[in-house]
């Protein structure tokens, strides 16, 4: 099976889709894994280049990955929420140094830094923290200047040759990251599933919320997770995102969200279904 994910080599979207392989073909092959931008990853899903793209979906820190949602919805016609894969983040402090006390920068991709933020600020205080693409690239730039240190995986660290300056950096011990495995469909029906819903009104008017979360209430279905993304057409204009227990194939949310469906159609919106998939731990 040929995966793509979110570049470039040595990030933690290449040990999601490692796992994921891992899950499928019983064995990790990195090098039938490619690497693009979350945008091109599930293009290239949609136009038969690939069969799966594993994108960052949500830190249990610093939260969604607003740019993997956005996508999902402008793509939605044609890719789908197949499956997730839970990824445990580590993250470690790595350079071609030997002393803490040389760090001048460090580098790391924007989540990542939030996720240290209390650990970093007490170790290095003054130092400059830069926000850049990836931890590997940050791994990258370690690799090219003296007192440069990235903030990155240990993993990462390893594959880039860097001296490990501090380990164990992540606020939070069990720090995870959630990754959705993205098809041209999605995956049948487990008996422990989630769906993947967004919902954006045209036209606003109050009670809209708590009447579509009724039509969840009265059949049954307990939502999980109620997020906002900003709707890139217009400003000042939110697109709902809805994650719920069950498949959308099931009599109960199947007819929720034929409810759903009807009552944004009123306001000249629409909704979207992303996919149904196994939850996994």
């Amino acid at each position: 099976m040929r995966i793509v994910t979110l570049g470039p080599k040595g990030t933690f979207s290449e040990e999601a889709a490692l796992l994921y392989q891992e899950r499928i073909a019983g064995k990790n092959e990195p090098e039938k894994i490619n690497f693009a931008n979350i945008y091109d990853c599930l293009q290239q899903v949609e136009s038969y280049q690939t069969d799966r793209a594993v994108l960052p979906a949500e830190n249990m820190v610093d939260g969604i990955i607003g740019i993997t949602f956005d996508a999902l919805i402008e793509f939605h016609d044609f890719v789908k929420v197949c499956d997730e894969v839970h990824v445990s983040i580590k993250y470690v402090l790595a350079g071609r140094i030997e002393d803490p006390k040389q760090v001048k920068k460090i580098f790391s991709h924007p989540s990542a830094l939030n996720q240290c933020a209390h650990n970093l600020d007490k170790l290095f205080p003054t130092i400059l923290q830069i926000p850049v693409a990836s931890t590997a690239e940050a791994a990258v730039k370690a690799t090219e200047e003296p007192g440069i240190a990235a903030l990155c995986s240990p993993r990462t660290a390893q594959e880039y040759g860097l001296n490990i300056l501090y380990a164990n950096l992540a606020d939070y011990p069990n720090n995870e990251t959630r990754f959705f495995v993205c098809g041209l469909s999605d995956h049948p029906p487990t008996g422990n599933d989630r769906t993947l819903l967004a919902v954006r009104f045209g036209v606003n008017r109050p009670g809209q919320l708590h009447e579509i979360t009724g039509y969840f209430a009265e059949n049954g279905i307990d939502l999980t997770s109620v997020q906002s993304r900003p709707y890139k057409v217009r400003p000042q204009e939110y697109v709902l995102l809805f994650e719920m227990v069950g498949h959308k194939s099931e009599p109960g949310l199947k007819k929720a969200l034929q409810q759903v469906e009807q009552t944004v159609r009123t306001t000249n919106g629409w909704k979207k279904v992303l996919g149904s998939y196994p939850h996994r731990k």
